[in-house]
């Protein structure tokens, strides 16, 4: 796998295609910082919501790196399909580390809250970062060309997607109490903004949850992407 991780990351650094993603985070996140004071949790849900989209812009790219022949390829040296494709979605989430990491040090060391954010709290953030870019990367997978042949198609579908994941509570408001449950279908980074939004009054387990969610929702997602291509690929033979 680690050789894997190496092929996609020279092919993915070879292409450019990181630059424009990773330079309107880096370049939003400064922006957003220049005026101080911020506050601590409030301020990382911004960030965490600006990465989840920035992930899944990451992992658009990253599913169509390579072209079908050199694809081939690459999955005779990996050992099977299911390893080349978790393999690209595996490094889309370890190239994002760099960005969850500038995302929670960045404000931290550099005096842009309106007080001494804690230990616990530099950590559970980044693990958050890291839960929503989870959440962005395995959602995209789907809206790549393996799935959806049209460009526009899939660019409009994983924008009203994401828009979606930003408004879960706005729609379950709106739902009658019959269809509310549909809620757990939905991307639950909503669970992580709003338990940083109420930070100091939640609860352990909640905190957690709000990790957790994201996280099995993701990997959810990508077992069964995995699956689907799989099946896919074995029909067309």
């Amino acid at each position: 796998m680690i050789a894997l991780l190496s092929y996609l990351h020279s092919c993915y650094i070879r292409s450019y295609r990181f630059g424009p993603p990773v330079f309107i985070f880096l370049f939003g996140i400064t922006f957003i910082y220049m005026v101080v004071p911020n506050p601590v949790m409030e301020s990382y849900s911004f960030s965490i919501s600006f990465l989840f989209v920035i992930s899944a812009a990451i992992s658009y790219s990253m599913m169509d790196i390579e072209a079908p022949s050199q694809e081939a390829v690459t999955m005779l040296h990996a050992g099977s399909f299911i390893r080349t494709t978790f393999g690209k979605l595996l490094y889309s989430w370890l190239f994002t580390l760099p960005l969850a990491l500038f995302a929670v040090l960045y404000p931290a060391l550099f005096n842009k809250f309106d007080r001494v954010a804690g230990l616990d709290e530099l950590t559970l953030s980044l693990l958050y970062h890291l839960a929503g870019s989870w959440l962005g990367i395995t959602l995209a997978c789907w809206f790549s060309s393996k799935l959806v042949r049209s460009r526009t198609t899939s660019f409009l579908s994983l924008s009203l997607v994401i828009v979606v994941a930003f408004c879960v509570s706005p729609l379950e408001k709106e739902l009658p109490d019959s269809l509310k449950p549909l809620k757990w279908l939905l991307p639950p980074l909503d669970e992580i903004i709003q338990l940083l939004f109420h930070f100091e009054d939640a609860t352990l387990a909640s905190k957690l949850l709000a990790l957790a969610a994201p996280l099995l929702y993701g990997t959810i997602l990508c077992a069964l992407f995995l699956m689907l291509l799989n099946k896919r690929r074995l029909d067309s033979l």
